[in-house]
């Protein structure tokens, strides 16, 4: 058993030796001075009743002295506050999905239906960590990997708003203008597939990329590239096309990469995305992670309650009987 305060025990225990020692030198000073010689009294001390009485007197005494002592200790014991110490190493088998939105101009019309499918997305998903990122000139997080779902929804809230041309919310928008040109994807999807923990590589990587792929800039990496970064990092990509239409050839271009990866490519009015998206992430197999061991502290007041009850019941009744 494990003490909170283990110095009120030490303490405490000082002063009730110093305060037990202290009465019972003055008990005993006064027992020599109330003294009192009796003549014959030996004929009275061999009564069979005074023989009986002296006995129970000293067995009241006794009860008495160790319900004090017992009533004494245990509260001596609750001050300190004793713990259940339990220590527990939990594991955990989860996944890391990104979202990762293209907020160009051509996407404008688009952003907040995507989003709303992001929002889908999370709902289905229990404890996986999700992030996002979005994308235009430059990248930005909006919220970095967390499994705070409470968290997450109110970030999504906030981005629908502010696709939906809401202006209290143009800060949303904030660190997405800082390249040259707009719409450089492959930058946008580079960003994402290194969003993930460096250190951290356990975990089973996914990003939901969606835009339309079309460029309008020069980008430090190519989609190409960011492709191959992302299976080099083993994150697969799952995309998402709402403008996809026949044989394009920039729908050809985004569906060859992230299916590269091991991801699937999807057309925003494909009904099945969601669901099919849902279950091609939760099909890889989530990896155990060890997480660090923790002591586990509870309060443990049972035993000293109960011992000073039954102490506190030895006083009362030793008390009464003997004042009878």
């Amino acid at each position: 058993m494990d003490l909170r305060s283990p110095g009120t025990l030490v303490v405490a225990t000082i002063l009730a030796l110093v305060g037990g020692y202290l009465v019972y030198r003055r008990l005993s000073r006064s027992a020599r001075r109330s003294g009192a010689a009796v003549a014959n009294s030996q004929a009275l001390t061999r009564l069979p009743e005074y023989q009986h009485a002296l006995r129970t007197h000293r067995i009241r005494l006794v009860v008495l002295a160790v319900s004090a002592c017992l009533l004494g200790g245990a509260a001596i014991v609750g001050a300190a506050r004793p713990l259940d110490t339990t220590i527990d190493k939990p594991q955990s088998r989860s996944r890391d999905i990104m979202l990762c939105l293209d907020i160009s101009g051509s996407m404008a019309s688009f952003d907040a239906q995507l989003v709303k499918t992001f929002k889908t997305l999370v709902t289905k998903f229990e404890g996986e960590r999700i992030g996002m990122v979005i994308f235009n000139s430059s990248a930005a997080t909006v919220f970095p990997l967390t499994d705070d779902y409470d968290y997450i929804n109110d970030e999504l809230d906030s981005a629908e708003k502010a696709l939906g041309g809401d202006s209290d919310y143009d800060s949303f928008f904030a660190g997405t203008f800082n390249g040259r040109g707009t719409s450089l994807i492959g930058d946008g999807l580079a960003t994402c597939a290194s969003s993930f923990d460096r250190i951290d590589t356990q975990r089973a990587r996914s990003i939901v990329f969606a835009t339309d792929n079309h460029l309008a800039g020069r980008p430090l990496i190519d989609l190409d590239e960011a492709g191959q970064l992302a299976t080099s990092k083993g994150v697969r990509v799952y995309g998402l096309n709402p403008e996809e239409d026949g044989a394009d050839r920039e729908a050809g271009a985004m569906r060859t990469v992230v299916t590269s990866t091991g991801g699937r490519y999807f057309a925003l009015r494909d009904e099945s995305a969601v669901t099919t998206i849902v279950d091609a992430v939760q099909a890889q197999e989530a990896s155990i992670i060890e997480s660090a061991a923790r002591a586990l502290y509870t309060d443990a007041p049972t035993v000293p309650i109960a011992l000073a009850g039954l102490g506190l019941v030895g006083v009362i009744g030793a008390s009464r009987r003997w004042s009878s």
